[in-house]
């Protein structure tokens, strides 16, 4: 009676092992896949490639200081004052990479939302941010779940950032032109 309580027992611990060794595998699997399924899953040097209708990189390529944000493609006036305004800062010229909502070839495109916009900025990994307009700053803030406002500096991810309802028309006076350079000078 005795070795058969023993055998029994046996039996159970084995039952026991094989279910917690494949418990294990399982696990690693699970882990394994989390691991390679967060917002690094597309490389950095894939990101160009997948958002190429909607990015112009700076000269310094993928690996620019500032990304500039915006519905449409920024007009010369806007891009010189933030050129300007990162070379005044030390940043550099022309360290600053340019992307638009909607694709640069043509309008008729489809508008990156949230969920691709996120995936665009972590991506490229911006030293500092910078919003232009208000229809952009609203995607911003739904992909980085805030409430932002215009024509205001704040950080995103850590990341010194700066937003414009709309840097256009705030360009367009003198008065204006000062707000938008205070606002710049939060960057550095």
């Amino acid at each position: 009676m005795l070795l058969v309580g023993a055998l029994r027992l046996r039996a159970a611990f084995s039952v026991c092992y094989a279910v917690i060794v494949n418990l294990v595998a399982i696990r690693k699997t699970e882990v394994t896949k989390l691991a390679q399924s967060n917002i690094f899953e597309a490389g950095a040097a894939e990101i160009p490639q997948l958002f190429a209708d909607y990015i112009e990189p700076s000269e310094w390529g993928q690996a620019s200081l500032a990304l500039a944000l915006s519905a449409r493609k920024l007009g010369s006036v806007e891009r010189n004052a933030i050129e300007k305004s990162l070379a005044a800062l030390g940043l550099g010229e022309h360290s600053c990479t340019y992307a638009t909502l909607y694709p640069k070839v043509n309008d008729s495109g489809a508008e990156l939302d949230a969920q691709a916009l996120f995936l665009l900025v972590e991506g490229l990994d911006p030293l500092r941010l910078i919003v232009a307009d208000a229809q952009t700053l609203k995607i911003v803030g739904r992909a980085y779940r805030m409430a932002l406002g215009p024509d205001r500096a704040v950080r995103i991810f850590g990341r010194p950032a700066v937003c414009f309802g709309d840097l256009r028309e705030l360009l367009q006076t003198d008065s204006g032109k000062q707000r938008a350079w205070a606002l710049f000078k939060t960057l550095a």
